[in-house]
């Protein structure tokens, strides 16, 4: 502001002379007048009153131009000047309600001033070829307060635009700082994850489909063989992205342990040891630490082809071979961690036959949202989809239940973390 005041006051400092020798002295105390404000507008940025200082201009030059408007009359042009009046709030403030009235204004003074000019006598006579030399001056004093006024928005607009560059780029800095690390955070994961390559060793007859919301997730496969028992299971930990990524660390140390330092081997011993070991390590944090998993956990004998299971919050669906329906054997409900509930988990032990098939899951697939009307997917139509696959390799399988979910989400964004099993015996 303080440049646009000094060369407004400029300009008219360099006017005074010019009028003095065309009109006389009849107009100089206005000039000086004008200058004043400005002046008076700069020394109150000065003290610091900058918003009293941004009114106190608007309003008394306002005034002032409407009084030379009304004392010269018609046929200098001096009018014209509520044109940068108009333009100063857009300059000078930044609330748009305050920009909306202060332009209504200078554009009522400019009809008003001009509606009077016609109606009212001059109070100043001027001579009309002297009106001529004044309305270039004038105009010539008026291009250049409005050249000013573009030429200060320009220079701060690009003032504007070179700080929001650089902060820009900072922020893409720093993103790629936060993207590189999570980057790295994944390739941690997935040393910590059994490549699916190597889960075929264990279930040669099985499916993964894994697909983390973001570029690490909360749930999380695992899997460990002793002597015959293969021991697999699909968790869904509190949240996605890196909170859950790191709740999944949390819980997949957890259930090595209880398998393989206390050498549990019933899926419902487990996931009892697992919980107790998951509210130890979140009861050494001040906070109130109330998250954990939800989970599937299978143990399968693979010579004797009895499973047991045991979940919490997390269904186990079973396919047999001899049939199209799918049963599904109920979770315990409660999560692995700290919560209202902590009763023992359930463990149910299935006979299964020669080409059954069981699936676990977490919940990222179903409630995904998409189809016509961007509702849930849900279960019932999940059921359906492995019903009348299931004479399909699972292979395909894992491709079509892929597929699916693309279809259905279509342009919308993935909700949560999936991970979908399937084994067949």
């Amino acid at each position: 502001m303080n440049k646009m005041v000094f060369v407004s006051a400029l300009a008219v400092f360099f006017l005074v002379p010019l009028e003095v020798i065309l009109n006389g002295w009849d107009l100089i105390l206005l000039d000086f007048s004008i200058i004043f404000v400005c002046l008076s507008a700069l020394f109150f940025n000065y003290c610091k009153w900058f918003n009293f200082s941004k009114f106190y201009f608007f309003v008394v030059v306002s005034a002032l131009v409407f009084a030379l408007g009304l004392g010269i009359g018609v046929g200098t042009g001096n009018e014209l000047f509520f044109v940068p009046i108009f333009i100063f709030p857009s300059m000078l403030f930044n609330d748009r309600r305050v920009i909306q009235i202060l332009s209504v204004i200078a554009f009522s003074g400019f009809i008003t001033l001009t509606y009077l000019q016609g109606i009212i006598e001059p109070y100043i006579y001027v001579d009309p070829e002297v009106k001529n030399t004044m309305r270039f001056l004038f105009y010539t004093v008026l291009f250049v307060v409005i050249f000013f006024e573009i030429y200060y928005f320009k220079s701060i607009n690009y003032r504007f635009q070179k700080l929001l560059a650089a902060k820009n780029q900072e922020i893409e800095n720093k993103n790629q700082e936060i993207v590189d690390s999570i980057t790295y955070a994944k390739r941690i994961q997935e040393a910590i994850l059994l490549p699916p390559g190597l889960v075929k060793n264990h279930l040669p007859d099985s499916f993964i489909l894994f697909k983390p919301k973001d570029i690490v997730a909360g749930d999380f496969y695992w899997l460990d063989e002793i002597e015959d028992k293969v021991i697999f299971a699909a968790a869904d930990c509190t949240g996605h992205g890196v909170p859950g990524a790191m709740i999944s660390v949390v819980c997949h140390n957890a259930l090595n342990s209880a398998v393989r330092e206390f050498q549990l081997i019933i899926p419902g011993k487990i996931l009892d040891k697992t919980r107790e070991l998951v509210i130890k390590q979140f009861s050494k944090s001040t906070e109130d630490v109330k998250d954990g998993m939800d989970i599937s956990l299978c143990v399968l004998n693979k010579k004797t082809l009895v499973l047991e299971y045991s979940g919490a919050n997390n269904p186990l669906w079973l396919l047999r071979n001899n049939t199209s329906e799918i049963a599904e054997y109920k979770p315990t409900k409660q999560s692995v961690g700290k919560g209202n509930l902590a009763n023992e988990f359930v463990t149910h032990s299935i006979q299964l036959s020669k080409g059954d098939t069981i699936y676990i899951f977490s919940d990222g697939f179903a409630d995904q949202f998409g189809g016509e009307k961007g509702k849930k997917y849900k279960y019932k139509p999940f059921k359906e989809l492995l019903t009348t696959n299931k004479n399909k390799s699972l292979s395909e399988q894992c491709d079509l239940i892929n597929s699916e979910f693309e279809k259905w989400k279509k342009d919308l964004e993935q909700v949560d973390d999936i991970c979908v099993i399937g084994v067949r015996v």
